[in-house]
């Protein structure tokens, strides 16, 4: 860039004290800061601005250096869980901490300090020092470490590793030539911004203004965008809305009894443990109404032919499928002795405990629906569920399919033309009457339950279910459906 092509009138006063203070040795930025008496952040900005036009050189350079977590912390305290088996001669194995049979037993094993013999702990050896617990100190204290010991420890997650960018700043030939001309504006008051107090006070008209650079590349303003998520829940709630359907809402925290017992879920099954379902301790019990309750229990008794226990219903969860709306739903349709045909849908959120991957979430979006009608068949479930998705543009088939709380069931699959194969959707079916009629009073209820996610990730080609959470705001804007 030429000198004369420089729009210097555009510099602020922070660009023109860094251009006037710099030398042809590179200096770091904070050194510079202090030197000059502002702040490293407006300094960075005007070494940029300067570097736009060619009057600066930036050099940046990261240095990695390790922190020590709170795992690593109380290993130093307390010492590896290898190190505390030291002391655990004779102690059977079966009483040890998960953390020590799981960790501190492999690694003290691997070291060879100690064996197992009749399930009980046997100390070989003990080290007067631990090296790895020597390393991970000099760490603590900013000391070099190997690099092997580096990567066990930061496996083990014992250490963090942290980069710090530092900036250097060096004046080019061109802002040597240039930083003359701008010397006289060094100590003169410039006027950055048109207040208020300026134009009433009638300082502007003697006022000095810094002009705008209408060179600099700026970046493109982006418009505001809908989330994905929250646009996939617009489109699937018109088309319901459309069909005639009425939503049902309700709380995301519920008692056991509408998420497992009134669906009828034994109080035995898999299901209820905690591996599968969160169980909370603030509220830790909900009432349930005891007439339902009373109709619940005489069917479920019959059934699973055990005595129902009306202390596990009351246990607080976080609802793991939106069914407890058509629960609550449906007995509100009993008491208001309503006989038209009802039809609702929801989409709300549901909590499994389970790991998360990338097809797989703790907390994700579920599309419930119902039609509660003494009149229908399996043959409007179907016609229902093809109407849904044919408003959608997606291809499906049904398939006979086996569901705890439905019988019939069938399984709904979508035809992926990128894969060439079908791909699993929903499912539905007709509430069992073992659920139906002690929450309705009445049978049939056609039920049908199906992922928001899945769908939408085939929609935006995502191979990981993750990524809509990632508040990602470049993503969201360019991935709009």
């Amino acid at each position: 860039m030429k000198k004369e092509t420089i729009d210097l009138d555009s510099l602020h006063q922070h660009d023109i004290k860094l251009l006037t203070a710099l030398r042809k040795e590179k200096e770091d930025i904070e050194s510079i800061a202090k030197r000059l008496g502002l702040s490293k952040d407006a300094l960075i900005r005007s070494a940029f601005v300067l570097k736009d036009l060619g009057l600066v050189d930036i050099v940046e350079e990261a240095k990695v250096r390790y922190v020590i977590t709170g795992e690593g912390n109380k290993n130093l305290r307390e010492g590896f869980p290898e190190e505390r088996l030291l002391s655990k001669d004779g102690t059977p194995v079966s009483s040890l901490s998960e953390e020590e049979r799981r960790i501190g037993l492999q690694w003290a094993m691997k070291n060879g300090w100690v064996r197992i013999a009749e399930g009980k702990i046997k100390i070989l050896s003990r080290p007067e020092k631990y090296d790895l617990r020597e390393k991970l100190k000099a760490i603590e204290e900013g000391r070099d470490v190997d690099k092997e010991t580096v990567k066990l420890l930061l496996q083990r997650k014992n250490i963090e590793e942290t980069a710090t960018k530092k900036f250097f700043v060096r004046i080019t030939d061109l802002g040597m030539e240039t930083a003359p001309s701008v010397m006289d504006r060094l100590d003169k008051e410039e006027i950055n911004e048109l207040t208020h107090s300026l134009i009433t006070s009638g300082k502007w008209r003697n006022a000095t203004f810094r002009k705008y650079n209408l060179r600099l590349k700026i970046e493109r303003a982006r418009k505001g965008a809908y989330h994905p998520v929250n646009e996939y829940i617009r489109q699937i709630r018109e088309v319901f809305v459309s069909m005639g359907f009425e939503e049902m809402t309700g709380p995301e925290v519920d008692s056991a009894f509408w998420d497992f017992d009134a669906l009828f879920t034994p109080q035995d099954h898999p299901a209820r443990e905690l591996q599968d379902t969160f169980y909370l301790e603030n509220p830790e019990k909900f009432e349930y109404p005891e007439d339902v309750a009373e109709r619940v229990k005489e069917i479920q008794e019959k059934a699973w032919k055990y005595k129902w226990d009306p202390e596990i219903p009351r246990q607080a969860v976080l609802r793991t499928h939106t069914t407890t709306l058509s629960a609550h739903t449906l007995v509100s349709l009993r008491k208001g002795k309503r006989s038209k045909p009802g039809k609702f849908f929801a989409i709300g959120r549901v909590y499994r405990n389970e790991a998360t991957d990338f097809k797989h979430l703790a907390e994700f979006y579920q599309i419930e629906g119902i039609v509660a009608w003494k009149k229908a068949t399996f043959r409007d479930l179907l016609g229902v569920l093809s109407a849904f998705y044919e408003k959608q543009g997606i291809k499906i088939r049904f398939r006979p399919h086996y569901f705890p709380y439905t019988e019939p069931s069938v399984e709904i699959d979508r035809w992926d033309e990128k894969r060439n194969q079908w791909i699993e959707l929903a499912g539905a079916g007709i509430l069992r009457p073992e659920v139906s009629l002690p929450l309705w009073g009445s049978y049939p209820v056609l039920a049908w339950g199906m992922s928001l996610e899945r769908p939408l990730m085939n929609r935006l080609n995502l191979k990981d279910i993750r990524i809509p959470y990632q508040n990602d705001i470049y993503w969201i804007a360019d991935s709009q459906i």
